[in-house]
């Protein structure tokens, strides 16, 4: 990462850590797309994991259009995180096990880790953008 001011980081790493993000899309009218999801698992800033199915509006998306953004709420005070990147759908068993939870069985009904629909999306975050008190700093990630 290249970082300018390290308490930026430290700040906008502990927004990331939030368990609910705010995952962007763009759909076929070039329109942006938003839901909220669940972070599977998270690489600091870098990368990030959802669980997902094959069939789903937001993965057909990706599949035309990989460029995403996530975006982690502060909360009652205003600050805010957005990292811009993109999208991976993965398939292999490899990264199904890496985000797998026994409680996903109720989900994926048809085979469960196996289940053909179920796939994980990776978000790889290329910059960021954190908010705080109507000021706004920007950072480049490697």
């Amino acid at each position: 990462m290249v970082l300018e001011n390290m308490e930026i980081i430290k700040k906008a790493l502990k927004l990331a850590k939030n368990k609910i993000a705010f995952v962007g899309s763009v759909n076929e009218n070039n329109a942006p797309n938003v839901k909220a999801m669940l972070v599977a698992k998270r690489d600091e800033l870098k990368t990030f994991y959802f669980a997902s199915n094959n069939s789903a509006i937001r993965t057909g998306q990706y599949k035309n259009n990989n460029k995403a953004c996530i975006y982690f709420n502060g909360g009652l005070i205003y600050k805010g995180l957005m990292l811009e990147g993109t999208m991976e759908i993965l398939n292999d068993i490899e990264n199904k096990k890496l985000i797998w939870k026994n409680g996903m069985k109720t989900v994926y009904k048809n085979g469960g880790i196996n289940d053909p629909d179920y796939c994980v999306l990776r978000f790889t975050a290329k910059n960021g953008r954190y908010y705080y008190w109507f000021k706004t700093e920007a950072f480049e990630l490697e």
